[in-house]
């Protein structure tokens, strides 16, 4: 459980020399964990948070603005309006944190045999301590896009996809490469081949976008998708070499062994 915040944290935070709108980090004062406290002066009132799991303290806290402070506070704020989030670029929140910090979510990561794939670097995973899910950073090379959020606590949605980025989760560096549904998935294949998550059943044209660069695609959806895989292949035999894979359960529910004989069978034949 985490700790409360003591009465005297918010003389602290408001004696904190942060300017208008800006953001202060630093080692928490209650805790004492390196580098989890942060705070935020959005010009009305500071928000503030540890985000170690052991302690979690926060809150928030008015401002005493005088004029010239809220004035700068305002021209701030409309000079600094958030331009709406494009295609190609998405910002990491800080709730986004170390995966270890939370055992559930690393269990989750091993469960679904995705912890190698995170070990290697080969995928960026992490845990969002506001959310409580197991995040899948979405890279276009190595600029970040996007991420998929996982619940390991059984809320709805079981995936949440932060931004609006049509760019699919990819996991290995293979020229060959499996498409499969969620990110777990295409970790838990990234050793062998490289594995291309939809975050759905549906084709997107940004999908085929990066498939095109593979030498060789796979299709291979959950056995109550079959259909909708049939004309995924269809469509994308048009375009670069494509096969179905016939799955009997998801490659993340299969063991290491099961999964190297099911990939080599259609792989390397």
């Amino acid at each position: 459980m985490g700790m409360k915040s003591p009465s005297w944290l918010q003389g602290y935070v408001e004696s904190l020399d942060i300017q208008p709108l800006g953001r202060y980090r630093s080692d928490c004062p209650v805790c004492a964990r390196k580098n989890t406290f942060s705070v935020t002066d959005d010009g009305l009132q500071r928000l503030w948070y540890c985000f170690h799991a052991d302690c979690n303290v926060s809150g928030r806290t008015g401002v005493t603005l005088t004029k010239e402070f809220a004035k700068h506070a305002l021209s701030r704020s409309q000079a600094n309006t958030p331009v709406p989030r494009t295609s190609n670029t998405y910002e990491l929140p800080d709730t986004f944190v170390s995966l270890s910090r939370n055992l559930d979510a690393e269990l989750y990561v091993r469960s679904v045999h995705a912890y190698d794939a995170y070990l290697s670097g080969r995928a960026d995973i992490r845990y969002d301590f506001k959310r409580n899910r197991v995040v899948f950073i979405v890279k276009d090379g190595k600029k970040v896009v996007d991420a998929v959020g996982r619940a390991t606590d059984g809320r709805s949605p079981k995936w949440y996809r932060y931004g609006n980025n049509g760019y699919p989760f990819v996991c290995g560096g293979s020229d060959s490469v499996v498409v499969v549904e969620d990110c777990a998935s295409a970790c838990s294949i990234s050793h062998y081949v490289s594995g291309l998550a939809l975050l759905g059943t549906n084709l997107l044209e940004s999908h085929i976008d990066v498939l095109r660069k593979y030498s060789m695609v796979f299709v291979a959806l959950d056995k109550d998708a079959t259909d909708k895989a049939i004309d995924m292949v269809k469509t994308l035999c048009r375009i670069v070499p494509t096969k179905l894979m016939v799955l009997s359960r998801d490659f993340k529910n299969m063991t290491k062994d099961e999964r190297d004989d099911y990939l080599r069978n259609y792989i390397d034949r």
